[in-house]
């Protein structure tokens, strides 16, 4: 599978020439080894791991930004899991604290064929006080308790720094840097392309896999939308897309093409069925371009 995707990366590498690798980064070195989190990670604990979400109350700066721009509703995912490009996404699991959780990703082109990318929020707490999340393992193309490729565990766990710092949405993403098994992640399942400083207002396809009700987690979903509310001002301003899906979809991809442009980041509990996801700037570019390298 590498030969498919030579020329896509190097374009890929071009197009990130001129970004200092690092730039407003964190970064943290696991220090399990993958045969404790793989031993951690037991059916029983795979099927009681809460869903990841963060919901915010009033207090943001949301304007609607553009009437209609899609359903609702989510769709399946009706194509066979193994088959790319559907086999880069799958189920993130973590710990919190003492509390365990799944969240989303997606498997990305990358130099180390090794790199995933989800939300901030899971890989890392947010905010004074908070630290990285551990036993954190990928699960590409999950389906019904199915792993068809395996696990893939975290060597490396990466978020910006507005992220680390202060929680602040506008830099919610994370990525993760995960061990080969039998072969690297990408040549294993493939990967999607990423993209940065892209024009706003174009369709996304979010995926995820919801967990909370009315969903369990089991399943890859699909919200397929254009923006229709911005939260906040300026250059990071988040967007916010008609999608109703649930905890445990965040940090699944917001597709285009084949890049990925952002990922399910947050709700407002005033505001039913509405994705918010962070614009992917040059924060985004910096993040990408640590998690990718080596």
């Amino acid at each position: 599978m590498r030969r498919l995707y030579v020329l896509a990366l190097a374009l890929l590498a071009l197009a990130l020439m001129t970004t200092p690798a690092g730039a407003g980064v964190k970064g943290h070195k696991v220090g399990q080894s993958k045969a404790a989190v793989k031993r951690y990670w037991t059916a029983e604990r795979m099927r009681d791991a809460r869903p990841a979400e963060r919901v915010r109350t009033n207090g943001g700066k949301v304007t609607q930004a553009k009437k209609g721009g899609g359903t609702t509703l989510s769709w399946q995912v009706m194509t066979d899991y193994t088959v790319f490009p559907t086999s880069t996404h799958g189920k993130v699991f973590f710990t919190e604290g003492t509390t365990n959780y799944v969240c989303s990703g997606t498997a990305l082109l990358s130099a180390n064929e090794s790199a995933v990318w989800t939300a901030g929020h899971c890989v890392h707490g947010g905010g004074s006080g908070a630290e990285f999340h551990t036993n954190w393992m990928f699960v590409p193309a999950y389906k019904d308790n199915n792993r068809p490729y395996g696990n893939f565990v975290a060597s490396e766990l990466y978020t910006t720094d507005g992220w680390l710092r202060s929680g602040d949405f506008e830099y919610d993403l994370g990525a993760a840097r995960v061990t080969p098994n039998t072969s690297t992640l990408t040549d294993t399942v493939g990967g999607r392309g990423i993209a940065f400083d892209q024009a706003r207002q174009q369709t996304y396809r979010a995926y995820g896999y919801p967990a909370a009700s009315p969903f369990n987690g089991q399943r890859l979903w699909y919200c397929e939308a254009a923006p229709t509310y911005t939260d906040g001002a300026g250059a990071q301003a988040t967007m916010g897309i008609p999608c109703d899906m649930t905890g445990g979809s965040s940090g699944g991809g917001w597709v285009v093409g084949a890049n990925v442009l952002s990922v399910n980041s947050y709700h407002y509990r005033s505001l039913r069925n509405v994705m918010f996801g962070p614009y992917q700037g040059s924060a985004a570019k910096g993040l990408y371009t640590t998690a990718a390298s080596g």
